[in-house]
């Protein structure tokens, strides 16, 4: 079936159940009354304009502070269950962070990678993953569009964008707010903001959270890290001040300025066939976990109006993040085998420019120029120490400490330097939409984007060789160790310690893109709008390591939908979209027989991904409401020539499978939340609300070589199909000023993969012979059951 036919019959499709939608406003159900019930109103920007949710023509969930509370999201990953084909995946490796829309993300969060999901704050972007995933605290909304927004967001917004809106000062009233949170693993959260209107034009307000919690991953008996906290443990705090100043009616500037710290101890992979007699979450841990990582951003945003027809804005911000992390990369899958990751130093800074003019007033012409301007420039050192002993060496009792001695004991390092990594990114857009009639309007966008990124003195560096032993010279660069030619004595010494094909990273790209939107609006009635698009995007290319380059990314998305409303009690929203991937990135750990690994990109020939999404809100009476979203999914590789180096040699182009008519990564073929509340009402006007949320995936792929090679994989590379059910009931004082609420998440405490590795595998497979060493599947795991109670108060 042909794009133009499928989109056609899904308009068709979306028209019918919205027009009978639509015919039955107003009538009376079951012989009642028009209920009095509404759905409150969201205004959203996703347009660059303040537009309500429903008169905004594109697939965007938008939440506020009191619905984020409610379902208990502090953060991006727990936000991933109340937006449709949203998935979080959270790692050991330097705090990172994989975002994926509709099956599209990136799995590279190092220096080396840039996401697929773009991340807003305040309409400033936010290059790095890990910065955009800080909790989210004192927030007027929430924004996630899905689908490329190549016009008006440009930016690594292939897959969609994450927009957050932080609460602005008012002047109108003093306010202030506190919340306390108590719960299981010992966390205690607090959340507080205060609002001053100094003047009747000048006002700032100050917000902070912070939120501290024990490990959820147990030691195991004869881990060598048990007097240190456990991995899954929280500690974290942010701050934030924010001014508004509005010296005349046509003049309005805000700034604001934040700080975000996490010493955490970061995330760890466990054995996904647990071991006789052990937990769930828990591990043999040999390196204890640890997260140092400071935030700091300046954000500001200017706008004028010299006419009643014209606006005038800037929009700048700064953005400086440091980290430092060690993780246990081996999981504990092989008692005397060591595999320890550390960031040993990493600094990211960044500053963007953004310039708009639009246009103002109710004219049937409304339009938007800018140019966009950023810089990036990061360093980092990143140390992989590899160790082993022989099982015959382990004592029958006690940590096992794997300190490598004996000439026949494994020992070797990596060591991965960049230090100077820049991109500059620069891109004039424009947009305008006109309003044929008052019930028609067409939109046509173009954006023009050139990025260039640059790599100067990156080194690769191995000590003294893979796979080497004490009797080879064999030694560990450890913590803070220092890395020198003579304290490497790398095999490799004549070029400095570098190996053959990966060894330097010094290169340079360039790549330019011109995206474009073209999008018809049609009223049908005033509670009805339908919608179809086209739109394009781009996500430039790239150096991997070794100086490799990849290309860059191109999507094209088809796109019909509408936004229905029956009065003011239900809104029911839908898309159905078809998208065209060209060039596709995807980012692995190439590993070789010979030990040597490394962060590699390439790019698919082509992937295809359709399927359709629904949103509901209702008000079913004053006291009861019902929400939630349902998503179909179809999202394949159409072609894609590539070796699963986990088990087979990269060098062995005999190696090679396509992976065409697989499935992308995080792409369930259904999957649903449904929440629903009821209001009991007291005599002395407090309420008692219970609330029950139910999500429901299909099951999903994590590794597209599962059903390729079943007998090595023996199902690890999927997760199966799961539900999970979070409770809660609050308790709202009568003057509407403080709330005590308990709370149970993943009330099944259900163990769900986000993704997998191989521990121990042998990359030595042929067409002919199978690896010498199957390995250990491991897997990062979202956190289990929790539980807590939450207290706020409003001044």
């Amino acid at each position: 079936m042909s794009k133009l036919r499928a989109l056609l019959l899904a308009h068709a499709a979306i028209l019918a159940v919205s027009g009978t939608a639509a015919a039955q406003q107003g009538e009376p159900v079951g012989g009642r009354e028009t209920q009095t019930a509404a759905v409150d109103e969201i205004i959203v920007t996703a347009t660059k304009r303040s537009l309500s949710l429903q008169d905004t023509p594109i697939a965007v969930s938008a939440f506020g502070q009191d619905t984020l509370d409610r379902a208990q999201v502090n953060d991006l990953a727990t936000l991933q269950t109340l937006v449709p084909n949203l998935t979080v995946e959270q790692h050991g490796d330097s705090g990172g962070v994989h975002v994926y829309l509709r099956g599209i993300g990136s799995a590279n969060h190092t220096e080396l990678g840039d996401p697929a999901v773009a991340f807003h704050v305040d309409s400033v972007y936010s290059p790095r993953p890990q910065g955009a995933t800080v909790l989210m605290y004192d927030v007027e909304r929430v924004e996630v569009l899905r689908g490329p927004q190549g016009t008006l967001f440009g930016r690594n917004a292939t897959a969609g964008v994450v927009n957050i809106i932080t609460a602005k000062p008012r002047f109108d009233d003093f306010s202030a707010s506190g919340e306390f949170i108590v719960g299981n693993y010992e966390r205690v959260g607090t959340r507080a903001h205060v609002n001053v209107p100094v003047t009747d034009n000048f006002a700032f307000r100050i917000a902070g959270a912070t939120e501290r919690r024990d490990g959820f991953v147990d030691f195991q008996e004869r881990s060598a890290a048990v007097r240190n906290r456990k991995y899954g443990a929280a500690d974290q705090v942010a701050v934030r001040g924010t001014a508004l100043w509005e010296p005349t009616e046509q003049i309005r500037a805000t700034v604001a300025a934040e700080y975000y710290r996490d010493n955490g101890t970061g995330n760890i992979a466990l054995l996904q066939t647990k071991r006789p007699g052990t937990k769930r979450y828990s591990a043999l841990v040999d390196t204890p976990g640890y997260l140092d990582q400071d935030n700091l951003s300046f954000r500001g945003q200017l706008d004028y109006s010299p006419t009643d027809w014209l606006e005038l804005t800037y929009i700048g911000g700064y953005n400086d993040m440091g980290r430092k992390n060690a993780s246990d990369n081996d999981a504990g899958a092989i008692p005397g085998f060591k595999q320890e990751h550390r960031t040993e130093y990493s600094s990211f800074e960044s500053f963007t420019h953004e310039v708009q003019a639009k246009s103002a007033g109710d004219g049937p012409l409304q339009w938007i120029v800018g140019a966009f301007y950023m810089e990036e420039d990061n360093a980092i050192r990143f140390d992989i120490d590899i160790s082993q002993i022989p099982a015959s060496r382990i004592p029958p009792f006690g940590p096992i400490i794997v300190n490598p001695t004996q000439p026949g004991d494994t020992a070797y390092s990596m060591s991965f330097v960049q230090p100077k990594r820049t991109l500059n990114s620069k891109a004039a857009f424009a947009q305008a939409t006109y309003s044929v009639t008052d019930d028609i309007r067409l939109t046509g966008g173009i954006r023009r984007t050139t990025e260039k990124k640059k790599d100067v003195g990156g080194r690769n560096w191995v000590c003294p060789d893979f796979g080497a032993t004490i009797g080879q010279g064999g030694r560990l660069l450890g913590p803070g160790g220092a890395l020198t030619p003579e304290s490497c004595g790398s095999v490799y010494a004549s070029t400095g310690g570098n190996w053959p094909g990966g060894g330097f990273n010094d290169g340079k790209t360039k790549d330019s893109k011109t995206t474009w939107l073209a999008r018809g609006e049609w009223d049908i009635n005033d509670d009805l709008m339908t919608y179809a698009s086209v739109s394009t995007g781009f996500k430039s290319g790239g150096l991997s390591d070794g100086g490799r380059r990849h290309l860059p990314e191109t999507l094209t998305n088809y796109e019909v939908g509408f936004k229905a409303s029956l009065g003011r009690a239900l809104t029911f929203n839908a898309a159905a979209f078809y998208m065209d991937y060209k060039d596709l990135q995807v980012s692995a750990v190439e590993r070789l027989p010979s030990g040597q690994q490394q962060l590699v990109t390439s790019n698919a020939a082509s992937a295809t991904i359709k399927g359709f999404e629904g949103e509901l809100n209702w008000a079913i009476t004053e006291a009861d409401t019902l929400s939630g979203f349902f998503s179909v999914l179809d999202a394949e590789y159409d072609e894609f020539l590539t070796i699963d180096t986990t088990f087979f040699d990269s060098a062995n182009l005999g190696n090679t499978v396509d992976l065409g008519g697989r499935k992308l990564r995080h792409a369930p073929t259904f999957s649903a939340t449904a929440i629903y509340e009821h209001a009991f009402e007291f005599g002395n006007g407090g309420r008692l609300v219970p609330r029950i949320q139910f999500h429901y995936e299909t099951k999903s792929t994590l590794s597209p070589f599962n059903d390729v090679y079943p007998t090595l994989y023996r199902g690890a590379g999927e997760q199966k199909a799961f539900t999970k059910t979070d409770l809660s009931v609050r308790y709202e004082g009568a003057d509407g000023n403080w709330t005590l609420e308990a709370f149970v998440q993943n009330l099944e405490d259900k163990a769900i993969k986000t993704d997998i590795q191989n521990i121990g595998a042998s990359s030595n497979g042929t067409p002919t012979t199978a690896p010498t060493n199957l390995g250990n599947w491991v897997a990062f795991y979202n956190p289990p059951r929790t539980y807590g109670a939450r207290l706020s108060y409003r001044f």
